[in-house]
């Protein structure tokens, strides 16, 4: 599988710049001409048929692609610490604290994403406390917020829940709380 990202400019002042972008695996080509802007606090929802490539650009956007993948190319994110950065020359560390603080995925499946034998709001916190000094009781304090944040009804019980005891929908939510938090 190779992943490429060509720029020609940097983002703007914050935000996230990808252009011509490429994947293929085993020589079929999942993505082609991709080329997007986002700009710091808008949101970009990947539409397309199955197999399209959305989950391909998004994993590539946050390197995560399996270790075997080829990425070539450029995708500039400006918003981190200083000037743009080039996110695939961001070194592991840099790019694991970026990862989930300013910049994150929020995958289809809830279920598959979040530990089943983990209580929702644990999970939340667990997010909060990679990326943040806070200790255990404020990340769990800033999960519920989220969970609120995001209209989770009795947000603090509901934290208390597994995966498995909210709904398809409310288990989206708190991905997108973890996202956010």
């Amino acid at each position: 599988m190779s992943v490429a990202f060509q720029s020609k400019r940097a983002a703007s002042k914050s935000g996230v710049e990808s252009n011509s972008a490429l994947a293929s695996s085993e020589g079929a080509f999942a993505v082609r001409d991709l080329s997007f802007t986002i700009a710091r606090g808008e949101v970009l929802g990947l539409v397309g048929e199955s197999g399209s490539g959305k989950s391909v650009t998004s994993l590539a956007l946050i390197r995560l692609l399996p270790y075997q993948a080829r990425v070539s190319g450029e995708i500039i994110f400006a918003g981190g610490n200083g000037g743009p950065d080039s996110l695939l020359e961001l070194p592991d560390e840099n790019m694991r604290l970026l990862r989930g603080s300013r910049i994150a995925m929020i995958f289809q499946e809830p279920m598959t994403a979040l530990n089943p034998v983990m209580r929702v709001g644990d999970q939340i916190a667990e997010a909060i406390l990679a990326h943040d000094q806070v200790s255990k009781s404020e990340a769990w304090q800033r999960a519920v917020e989220g969970m609120k944040d995001v209209a989770i009804p009795d947000a603090e019980r509901r934290a208390r829940d597994y995966p498995h005891q909210l709904s398809g929908g409310m288990r989206q939510r708190v991905m997108i709380a973890m996202a956010i938090v």
